[in-house]
């Protein structure tokens, strides 16, 4: 069926037109003149004949369309593994047969420097890329050479903004020829990318060693080290912010532990995951801004029967928990998960959760009333530092089902 696309309408008389009906390979073998001896077959399987010029082996096979594409002359791109064909094997070894390992790196730095400077597009950077890969690989025992490799494709890397690989590159150049300036320009140029200001420094610093006095190198270890003592600086200034802010956290959390202790409350670990809600600091209670012994407590709402849950960062103690609950399942939205619409603030009832001693990590739940003021119920208990509610419809099954489970009183 391929050969069909092979027809033609204009032809030269008396040239055959390739077709589906007539293959052109088989027309060929059958023109073929027979041998004038007979055919022998050997051991492998290869069919011999013979004519007045002695022996010659007798293909029969006919080209596939695998052969086809497999064959060098029509590959569009060249396998990584040519283990496999035996025609590009062949034309490997015409190439590199007889060299040695430090000529075959020198071959492959040549041709990833030509792809390097021919264009700045992707496909010459790929090829370059692989160029001073494939030199290396050839593992030659010139360090120098080796060197220039790995500093060559450090400039192949920074050029695809990818400077992390660039400098362990630019690594390894610097310890096999101290004397690489390109490496360690490109190796300080890389790390200033990454923000590694302290490390260009010592890349510039080397560069320098190996090629003292020059202008450019002396300029920018010049910027470079402005820069590092600017970063130092940055870097003092936020650790002395971080200390005084997290002195006031302690300062904050010291008083917080003093009000609730003349309520006989201690906290304890918080009892539930939830990355899911916030980064960085743990949430915990801090002080109102206009009382002395009122807390703001952050809020864990979870909803039992759907596995739901909602996180309230501040929550005044003096507020009932319907406060909250009003704005989160009014009579006149409901929520998502709550397809019933049977959510509504005011048929729920809550439960507090709470840890049953100081020096116990079980917990048990107590009912809480939902209308009055929140600071009444925290009194003589030991409290995860997010409070913990559970929220249920008042007289459901899954009520029911939740008192059962933990041996509170039935609704």
């Amino acid at each position: 069926a391929q050969a069909s696309l092979w027809q033609s309408s204009s032809r030269l008389p008396g040239c055959p037109v390739w077709s589906s009906r007539q293959p052109a390979a088989r027309n060929y073998l059958e023109t073929m003149p027979p041998p004038e001896g007979p055919l022998t077959v050997d051991d492998q399987g290869i069919k011999w004949g013979e004519d007045t010029f002695g022996p010659y082996r007798v293909d029969d096979r006919i080209w596939t369309m695998n052969e086809i594409r497999d064959h060098p002359m029509f590959m569009e791109d060249v396998p990584s593994d040519i283990s496999d064909n035996p025609e590009l094997l062949a034309l490997q070894s015409l190439i590199y047969d007889g060299q040695t390992q430090e000529e075959l790196a020198e071959h492959f730095k040549n041709l990833g420097n030509e792809a390097f400077r021919s264009s700045m597009n992707k496909i010459s950077s790929q090829n370059a890329l692989s160029a001073y890969t494939k030199g290396l690989e050839m593992e030659c025992k010139d360090d120098a050479l080796n060197a220039q490799l790995h500093s060559n494709r450090a400039a192949v890397s920074m050029r695809l903004k990818k400077n992390d690989k660039a400098v362990d590159d630019c690594r390894r150049a610097v310890k096999l020829d101290p004397k690489n300036t390109k490496a360690f320009y490109r190796g300080a140029k890389s790390s200033e990318a990454l923000g590694l200001t302290e490390q260009a420094v010592k890349f510039c610093k080397g560069a320098l060693e190996s090629k003292p006095g020059d202008a450019e190198l002396t300029q920018m270890l010049k910027k470079l080290k402005k820069q590092h003592e600017e970063e130092l600086e940055q870097a003092h200034a936020r650790e002395e912010a971080q200390a005084a802010e997290e002195a006031k956290f302690v300062e904050a959390a010291t008083t917080v532990k003093s009000v609730l202790g003349k309520r006989d409350v201690t906290l304890g670990p918080i009892l539930f995951e939830l990355a899911m809600y916030f980064q960085g600091r743990k949430p915990e209670p801090k002080l109102v801004s206009d009382a002395e012994d009122a807390v703001e407590w952050p809020l864990l709402l979870l909803y039992d029967e759907f596995a739901q849950s909602d996180f309230v960062e501040t929550f005044d103690e003096r507020c009932s928990l319907n406060d909250q609950l009003q704005v989160m399942f009014p009579a006149d939205r409901q929520a998502e998960w709550d397809e019933e619409g049977k959510y509504v603030w005011d048929r729920l009832v809550c439960y507090l959760e709470y840890y049953r001693s100081e020096k116990s990590d079980t917990t048990e739940l107590r009912k809480i009333s939902a209308g009055d003021s929140l600071q009444a119920e925290l009194t003589g208990m030991r409290l995860p530092q997010v409070l913990t509610v559970h929220a249920l419809v008042d007289g459901s099954g899954a009520h029911a089902s939740f008192c059962r489970e933990h041996h509170l009183p039935m609704p």
